[in-house]
């Protein structure tokens, strides 16, 4: 709220009149809400009623002529009759802004203050339509939400006092909160969630000119306003406790999962059920390395119910496309977390193992909300150079990726998913303990892909290859990867094949295979803004073997890579699934 300049006229009759303040604001603009209360010993005063006192007029001028949106309403705010009138109020308003904003930016919770002071300041702070003062604090000390990098269109519609006070409240519980003192945080838990995420999808696009082969500039992208302030938020003691102690809690009323075909009501390896209170709390895990230590019972315990959401079969099914989306197609947010968290949470247990090969895996891992910062959907533009027949790469999907796996003991993976085929076979169960589990973890990949221009492109270069070892040639219809999930239309899908080989000798498990043909889609999601979704097939043997599902952290052309689930590709019963990481090196 505050001034146009643009709109202000000095020499207006009301700008000259000496116990007035004028403002000029646009009538189409939402009239901002007052702040909440914060947690803090200042709080904001109540807006101002609707009615408006008998020192405040709203004088709504004729349209302009040839003007396209309606005119400005100018707010006349008199001091009123009891109140001395102030040296302050009788600044031009264009002054008296600036002022205000300038104190919004050391100290936005100054404004409810200010406001607090007389009836005059009140208007001008709170009820002032276009927003103006609020607006500015904003964009001197936040990114431009309407130049966000996630959206394809332009939002044109903002609440800037809202943004900025949800904000600052998020800031001053981070900054206040004690595990013994509180504040509560599970009462504030949407808000705070949602403050967040906004911080995040407000980040403008990453500029893909400022990248170059360095690995110094796996760092270098253009600096952010969000992106520091995010960051710290999400490396807090307060955030760590609402993830650890907020993200689930047992589902209501309280049940447990049975052990199939057993009849074992009380069975002391029923597991209870839990349901998670907010998907966007672990969506904003996501979003930096998992930070669970080892000797932190807590923290086993967590990753130890990440590894059961990762391995759990019921979670990838012909209705979710078995991805980790939602029947909807949108991106189940609980099961990327539950995946991405124990991918790079395995990849540091094999760094922390000396194995040298992994070195790759520390930059997605440590570069912090620049890796998880695409090129987004704001600015989407087909190059110049390509020509007509040639495919647009909007996803980055040629070149070369590093990636891996991991899995149960299958005799583990069925006692988790089908207990009673275990049963069955030893005449008891063991407790399966996945908190202190260690999976086995394969080999670093080396995939190298190209794009085709369709998806009958990879027949063509999968009979190629047969060539190579057969004295025939045999044509090859490969089976199309099509998705019955919905889908968005922004961009089209990009078709690609290629090979897939162990970059090298694993401490983990030993290198051994020949070369494998992938083949492969890049399509986007149901979401909005959409997500990036992947998805592999992996063939050898002359039969389809594995399918790859994930989602691009970070959207188009994030560092941080893509996290999936392998299943088996012709869904054999009691076939297995695990966790999936591919990233694209710097180099690349």
């Amino acid at each position: 709220m505050g001034v146009d300049f643009l709109s202000y006229d000095p020499t207006s009759p009301l700008a000259k009149d000496s116990g007035a303040a004028v403002v000029v604001v646009d009538a189409t603009s939402p009239t901002p809400s007052p702040p909440n209360a914060l947690p803090s010993t200042t709080t904001a005063p109540p807006a101002p009623p609707k009615s408006h006192p008998s020192h405040v007029r709203i004088i709504t001028p004729q349209r302009w002529p040839g003007a396209l949106t309606p005119p400005p309403v100018i707010v006349e705010c008199s001091p009123a009759p009891n109140q001395v009138n102030s040296s302050f109020l009788l600044l031009p308003p264009e002054i008296l802004h600036r002022v205000l904003v300038e104190l919004g930016i050391a100290a936005p919770s100054q404004l409810a203050n200010v406001a607090a002071t007389c009836q005059a300041l009140r208007v001008f702070i709170y009820q002032n339509k276009d927003a103006a003062l609020w607006r500015d604090v904003l964009l001197a000390r936040y990114d431009d939400p309407r130049a966000a990098g996630a959206f394809p269109v332009e939002r044109k519609e903002v609440a800037w006092s809202q943004r900025l006070q949800d904000r600052v409240f998020v800031d001053r519980v981070f900054a206040h909160w004690d595990e013994e003192k509180g504040p509560d945080l599970s009462s504030h838990l949407d808000r705070l969630c949602t403050t967040l995420l906004d911080l995040y999808l407000d980040l403008p696009a990453r500029d893909p000119t400022k990248d170059d082969d360095g690995p110094g500039s796996f760092f270098a992208a253009p600096a952010t306003r969000n992106g520091p302030l995010l960051e710290t938020a999400l490396r807090s003691n307060a955030f760590g406790h609402m993830y650890l102690t907020l993200l689930t809690r047992e589902a209501s009323p309280p049940t447990l999962r049975p052990l199939a075909g057993l009849g074992m009501r009380d069975h002391p390896l029923r597991r209870r059920r839990r349901e998670v209170i907010n998907p966007t709390l672990a969506r904003l895990h996501t979003l930096l390395a998992p930070q669970l230590e080892v000797d932190v019972e807590e923290h086993r315990e967590h990753r130890g119910y990440l590894r059961e959401l990762v391995y759990g079969a019921s979670n990838y099914r012909a209705d979710n496309d078995w991805a980790p989306l939602h029947p909807s197609g949108k991106v189940n947010w609980t099961l990327v977390n539950a995946v991405s968290s124990v991918m790079m949470l395995n990849a540091l247990d094999v760094i922390g193992m000396g194995e040298q090969l992994w070195s790759p895996a520390v930059l997605p891992m440590r570069s912090g909300i620049e890796g998880v910062r695409g090129l987004g959907f704001a600015n989407l533009k087909r190059p110049d150079n390509l020509g007509p027949d040639e495919v647009w790469d909007w996803a980055g999907v040629e070149g070369k990726w590093y990636g891996s796996y991991a899995f149960l003991d299958y005799a583990d993976w069925v006692q988790l998913n089908e207990p009673h085929l275990m049963a069955i076979r030893r005449g008891f169960l063991t407790p399966l303990d996945l908190s202190t589990y260690a999976e086995a973890i394969g080999d670093l990949m080396d995939l190298r892909v190209v794009v085709d221009p369709g998806p009958d492109a990879a027949d063509a270069a999968y009979a190629e290859l047969l060539a190579r070892t057969s004295a025939t040639r045999p044509p090859v219809k490969l089976p199309r990867l099509t998705t019955p999930l919905p889908t968005s239309d922004l961009l089209p899908p990009i078709h690609f094949h290629g090979t897939s080989a162990q970059q090298g000798a694993s401490i983990t498990l030993p290198s051994e295979g020949p070369l494998s043909f992938v083949r492969g889609v890049v399509r986007l999601t149901a979401d909005d803004p959409p997500e990036i979704r992947w998805t592999i097939v992996i063939r050898y043997s002359g039969e389809d073997r594995w399918r790859l599902e994930g989602v691009q952290v970070g959207g188009r052309c994030s560092r941080r890579g893509f996290f999936g689930v392998w299943t088996d590709a012709l869904k054999e019963q009691h076939s297995p699934n695990g966790p999936v990481w591919y990233w694209k090196p710097p180099s690349a």
